[in-house]
Formats: structure tokens, sequence, C-alpha cells
């Protein structure tokens, strides 16, 4: 498989939402309370009737949610899942995804959540990811407690996702998509394949802050120009940083089927030590 050659069949963007609503007809029922007709479900379609857009949408109660929610997790953050029982599986997979910055009142509310909303697009890119972000917030506007990205492995307060759905701001929008992880040997991303690109790690040698900006610099980058990546060529995030040369692999972080996985792979920023001309630099 190349950058060039996705797997798309396995590419999805998928958004849970868990709600404070005790079944799919009040959920329907607030739907049209709040929203008219503009907003309707039929099956497992979800339809916004202004714009013809449309995603497909699953629901569940708390029931059929707990192997679900056990079931995203790598296996090491699985037994940590299984030894923090104190509140729900969904609350507690909140905290474990949120690292402190999921409240403890969310927690709670999310511990009493009634059903899950699960939003899907067969589609992704930048459109994609900006028609699921508006769908999120029709479900937060009619009891929806908090957000997790499944296909990111992120999760947002309530008021973040609103803050930020409809910016024109195109960092506001990649970060409701995109986390930036510690593992074992690399800092790297998760959720660029929302966008349709492949997700960037660097060596965990280099410093956090570092890390963080240039990865930060380098997503946005690719979101908001034309660029065509090959291996080998260089990047440098600004005149100060160090300059990276970047090379092409297959995403190796997930499970083949972990909503996480990107099939357009990942770039590898390692710092240059010798002279080599700079294919991209951001002034």
């Amino acid at each position: 498989m190349s950058p060039n050659q996705p797997d798309l069949l396995k590419n999805k963007i998928v958004v849970c939402i868990p709600i404070a609503l005790e079944s799919r007809e009040a959920i329907a029922l607030s739907l049209l309370k709040r929203h008219g007709m503009n907003y309707v479900f039929a099956g497992g379609i979800f339809q916004d009737r202004t714009t013809d857009e449309y995603c497909l949408i699953d629901i569940c109660d708390r029931e059929c949610a707990s192997e679900a929610v056990r079931a995203v997790l790598p296996l090491a953050d699985r037994q940590q899942w299984t030894k923090d029982r104190q509140d729900s599986d969904l609350a507690s997979l909140f905290r474990l995804l949120g690292q402190d910055r999921i409240s403890n009142t969310t927690l709670e509310q999310i511990d009493n959540y009634q059903q899950i909303v699960y939003l899907i697009s067969n589609d992704v890119g930048y459109g994609s990811c900006l028609k699921i972000a508006k769908f999120t917030q029709v479900f937060l506007s009619i009891g929806g407690i908090a957000v997790k990205v499944d296909s990111a492995g992120i999760v947002h307060e309530r008021d973040k996702w609103l803050a930020n759905y409809n910016s024109e701001d195109v960092f506001d929008i990649y970060s409701l998509f995109v986390t930036l992880v510690e593992g074992d040997d690399c800092y790297y991303s998760c959720g660029m394949s929302n966008f349709a690109k492949a997700d960037v790690s660097i060596d965990i040698t280099e410093d956090m802050g570092l890390a963080i900006y240039v990865v930060n610099v380098f997503n946005y980058h690719r979101l908001t120009e034309p660029v065509i990546l090959k291996d080998g060529q260089t990047f440098q995030p600004d005149i100060e940083c160090p300059i990276y040369q970047m090379q092409w692999s297959e995403c190796n972080q997930y499970e083949i089927n972990d909503p996480r996985s990107n099939p357009y792979g990942k770039w590898h920023l390692s710092r240059v030590t010798n002279d080599l001309d700079i294919t991209y630099r951001i002034n």
C-alpha cells in the first residue's frame, strides 16, 4: 500500500454522543420540538432536509453499549478500563481518553446517560468533518452530554464542541477530530484519516513541546495547502526550528479493525543532522 492508495473501505468518521434521553422515540420528539422538520432520521439515516446532507445513525442503550466501549480500546487500555469501574463503562472511557480535560460534573452526567447516538460518515475529508461536526451539535442541542470521536480516540466537553463546530478557523475544526498521543518510541497524531490524510509521528527523543508544535504545524499545513509529499522531502515549521526529513509507512499504532487505524498511513519526521535542501518551510 502507498500513501496515494489507501484502503478507503475501512475509513469512516465515527462520533459517539451520550444523551440524557430515555429512548429513540424521545430523541425523535426532542428533535422535532427543537428543530421542526429540518432534521429527520428513519432507519439508519440521519438527514438535514434543508441541505439534503446525511450520515448514518445508530442509537443504542446502556445494555448494548458496554462491550462496544471495551472493544474500541487497545489491550493495554482495556486492563486499565477494567480496574476503573466506579462509574459507567462509558464514563470510565471518557475519563481515560480525556486525561483531565473532562470535568467531574460532565463525567457524572455521562454516568447517568440513557442512550448513545453514533453518527457515521462513510465519506472523509474536510467537508465531511464539517458535516459531522454540524450534525453532532444538533444532538448536543437536545440533551447530548459530551462527544467522543471514535475515529480519533479524542473526547470533548459539550461547550468545546459548540464553540468550534462552525468555526472558519481550520485549526478549530482540526482540534475536534485529531489528538496527539505519546507512544513508546514516538509522539504521533491520531485522527487525520477523518480528513483523508496520513497521520504524522516524530521521535520520542524530541522535547514534548517542540514535538506538539511540529506535528500541529505539519498537519495544519497539509489541510491548508495543496502539497504533494514524497519520501525524502524535508520540512521546517519555521526558520527557528530544526529541519525534518519525511518517511512514509503504514499505520502500525492500532489494529487494522480499530476505528483509529489510518489507511492513509503516517509520515515520520526525523530530525536532519546534515545539510539538506528544505522542501517545505512555513514562513
